[in-house]
């Protein structure tokens, strides 16, 4: 064998092909390399396209969706990638994309009887009624046998509304008995479709009662539980079958259940302790759910929760601490939970979140007449105390005119009273009360009162704005009423101890208040007696220091500073207290001395009668004097007092007496008449003997007569008359034979500012009248006075006074100034 034949055939060994035959080789090997490579390949895509299928039916719709979707570009020929997509988007509760994919579905391919049927759902879901309609009816003429298009169709029926029709097609579903659960199924959704959930509930038990273990009738019986408002039963039922429903289904069960709790809350109890019982089991309800997937994965189902707690919360009165009552904070609420925020912020003293709240509440479509006037009394009353006074009383006055005083009941041809009317008129006359408006308050409660004297809400009211208004007797006696008709209602009671304490029926309030204490421990109200009665439990401390100067004659004889300190102890066996005080005079006259007088005394407070009793040591340079003061007053009634006064070594006595050696002792006779504090008169006869055998008689007549009223000003038209007379003129003192002043005046008074019981009010006073003097002819007499007070608290208050006077004194103009300062302090 040559060389060449040897290489010849190694080359056939090598290849599989000879060697002059390469270009079929290589054509072979190729086409040999694409049909594996393409049996790979679609059985690649095949194993990824059960893949996504499984995970649809696991739950993971949107990596099935997505996979699909690429497949669908990659393979646009396919209809079986269009219809499981459209199976997975109905399975993922996204009917507009199995819509959408419906549409670009060819029209001359028909589709399958689960697709079908799929498709009519989402048209249903979408609330396309007379698609879905035609759909289920294509259904029933191409399976017939397949009784879900019917009862597809009698269910959207019953979605738009057409419930005869949806009955009458429920009556195709054969055999229509009592034994057929798909029948049942049907009637039981059309009644919930119509509203009539109990009728529904009854064909749910009745499918119940036929297939117990199946999962559409079991899913059935929850959504008619849940529609009947058993909440409570819907959540137990769903406990009881929790292979059927998630946590998520289970979750929302416990928050229907938790909002019927908070709805049940501020229903009356049969006994006071169970008064929270409710609200208590809803709050642990809910934030036993706050610590849920639910929660934490849903932020709906979060806002849902955290409003109902606060709804909850309020009815429970709570603190505000409690809950995030912040403004920033309000997206996290539900809408419906405005008002309770409003409330939580009212009672934490921040009015003017509780406006903002309060006016969101408000703009929440569909609110029903009554809860609409219990949101306008929140607002109102926030409105009051942010300080916008006028606003509020707008917005009262509105809802009383928008409000008709009578309804009419069906059946009944007789006018009702309206107690949308009532609630509007109590509240437009509350805030008169609480704005000085106190007589528009009481004429207008004391009229509705005597409409319907049984009606204990308008009596409170009329008697708290009684009291106010200083006629505490006339109060006594409506709360006695109310209190026959509503022993234990929880303002009848409060009110009864805020008027023992204004009548110093000392025992009877602190028996009212441990009582409302003990059961009403979170109301408002109760929180603010408890403060009036820890204010008169205190010691009480007021300082007075001021200035009197002139350019005359000096007629009252004090020129200089004068300051004084006067203590009252805390109360002994209750009507008691003790007193001290002490004061300087330090004059500025050409007399050059001081008066100093220390004392102490007694003093008792009890309905009807206040009497003070003080023993006092004087010293104006010439040793030592002993003095003494009875001072004793007597409400005859609410309208109607009289009062004297006692002075052994009065303190009442002009310097220029006292440096002379000359002393005095004084009595004094008062008898007040009074309309609340708009309208009064007074008279005060006064006796003076002095020590040097002079006496001096005084009679002093002073009124006040309300001519405006507004919340921050009011007008008062004043009037003194004044006369005197000396039985000797010449004496070391002013003392003219006869003298006679009437000053008519026009008082003023502006409030500043005022957030709950911090108040800043000022004053002015101006006044022009005419004197008398015997021996000196008449002259005019000029004076301004302006006052600022401030109110901290019911334990500290400060006023400073300025006056200027100017009068004739022995014919010569007088100008006299003068200034105090008052500071009381309850510790």
């Amino acid at each position: 064998m040559s060389r060449r034949s040897i290489k010849r055939q190694a080359l056939q060994n090598v290849g599989l092909f000879p060697a002059r035959t390469s270009f079929l080789r290589r054509f072979w090997l190729d086409s040999f390399t694409l049909l594996v490579l393409t049996a790979c390949s679609t059985s690649l895509y095949a194993a990824s396209y059960e893949d996504w299928i499984k995970q649809a039916r696991q739950g993971q719709y949107q990596s099935a969706i997505a996979g699909l979707q690429q497949y669908r570009q990659q393979h646009p020929q396919e209809t079986r990638v269009q219809l499981d997509l459209m199976r997975i988007h109905a399975w993922a509760g996204q009917p507009q994309e199995v819509i959408r994919l419906y549409q670009s579905w060819p029209t001359n391919l028909p589709l399958p009887a689960d697709v079908l049927l799929l498709t009519a759902r989402a048209y249903k879901d979408a609330r396309q009624w007379t698609p879905a309609q035609n759909l289920y009816r294509e259904g029933m003429r191409r399976f017939p046998q397949q009784a879900a298009f019917t009862m597809g169709l009698c269910m959207s029926l019953a979605d738009a509304g057409l419930t005869a029709q949806a009955l009458s097609c429920a009556q195709q579903l054969q055999p229509a008995t009592r034994q057929n659960t798909m029948y049942l199924l049907t009637r039981s959704y059309i009644y919930r479709a119509a509203g009539q959930n109990y009728e529904a509930l009854r064909f749910s038990q009745d499918a119940l009662a036929v297939q117990p273990d199946k999962t559409d009738v079991i899913r059935d019986y929850d959504q008619s539980l849940h529609a009947a408002g058993l909440h409570r039963q819907a959540m137990e039922w769903q406990t009881q079958h929790p292979d059927i429903f998630s946590n998520a289904d289970l979750a929302d069960r416990q928050a229907d259940y938790a909002a019927e709790l908070t709805r049940l809350s501020p229903q009356p109890t049969r006994t006071l302790p169970e008064r929270f019982l409710v609200a208590n089991r809803a709050i642990a309800l809910q934030d036993k759910l706050a610590d849920s997937a639910s929660f934490l994965g849903n932020p709906a189902f979060a806002r849902r929760i955290r409003g109902d707690r606060l709804i909850a919360m309020d009815t429970r009165e709570d603190a505000p601490s409690t809950v995030d009552i912040a403004p920033e904070r309000a997206a996290q609420y539900p809408g419906y939970a405005y008002a309770s925020l409003g409330a939580l912020q009212l009672r934490a003293r921040r009015p003017e979140q509780a406006v903002s709240s309060y006016e969101r509440a408000l703009a929440e479509p569909s609110l029903d007449a009554k809860t609409r006037t219990r949101y306008q009394t929140g607002l109102a009353f926030s409105l009051l105390e942010s300080g916008r006074e006028d606003q509020a009383l707008a917005l009262a006055e509105r809802m009383e005119k928008d409000m008709p005083a009578t309804r009419w009941l069906r059946g009944n041809p007789i006018p009702q009273p309206n107690p949308g009317y009532t609630d509007a008129l109590i509240l437009k006359n509350s805030l008169y009360t609480y704005t000085g408006l106190l007589k528009e308050a009481r004429e207008n409660l004391g009229k509705a009162s005597a409409q319907a004297p049984s009606n204990v809400n308008l009596r409170v009211p009329l008697a708290d704005a009684q009291r106010m208004s200083g006629m505490p007797r006339a109060a006594e006696r409506n709360l006695k009423i109310a209190e026959t008709y509503a022993p234990r209602q929880e303002d009848v009671i409060i009110s009864q101890a805020q008027t023992a304490l204004d009548l110093h029926e000392y025992r009877q309030a602190e028996e009212l208040l441990a009582y409302a204490k003990a059961h009403y421990p979170t109301n408002m109200r109760v929180a603010e007696l408890e403060k009036d009665w820890q204010s008169y439990r205190k010691n009480e401390l007021i300082l007075r220091s001021g200035f009197e100067t002139s350019n005359g004659g000096d007629i009252s004889g004090n020129d200089g500073i004068r300051t004084e300190a006067q203590w009252y102890s805390a109360p002994i066996n209750y009507n008691w207290r003790a007193t001290a005080l002490a004061g300087h005079l330090d004059t500025s006259d050409e007399l050059g001395h001081n008066v100093n007088w220390q004392g102490a005394g007694l003093e008792y407070r009890g309905r009807d009668w206040q009497s003070q009793l003080t023993i006092n040591n004087q010293n104006w340079g010439q040793g030592n004097k002993m003095g003494a003061s009875l001072q004793l007053d007597h409400e005859l009634s609410d309208h109607w007092s009289i009062g004297g006064t006692l002075d052994y070594r009065t303190l009442d006595i002009p310097n220029r007496a006292l440096a002379a050696g000359i002393t005095a002792n004084q009595g004094q006779v008062r008898l007040r008449w009074k309309n609340g504090p708009e309208q009064w008169v007074q008279a005060a006869y006064t006796g003076t003997k002095f020590s040097d055998n002079n006496v001096r008689q005084s009679l002093q007549i002073t009124g006040n007569q309300r001519i405006y009223t507004s919340p921050r000003i009011k007008a008062d038209a004043q009037l003194e008359l004044w006369a005197s007379g000396n039985k000797d003129e010449d004496r070391p003192y002013y003392s003219p034979r006869r003298e006679y002043m009437a000053v008519p005046a026009l008082r003023l008074e502006h409030l500043l500012y005022q957030h709950y019981d911090e108040r800043l009010t000022q004053a002015l006073t101006l006044g022009v009248g005419l004197h008398h003097q015997s021996g000196y002819g008449n002259g005019t007499v000029g004076s301004v006075a302006y006052e600022l007070n401030y109110q901290h608290d019911r334990n500290l208050e400060v006023g400073l006074r300025l006056q200027a006077l100017s009068r004739p004194y022995d014919g010569q103009r007088e100008q006299q100034y003068s200034g105090m300062v008052e500071l009381k302090i309850k510790f």
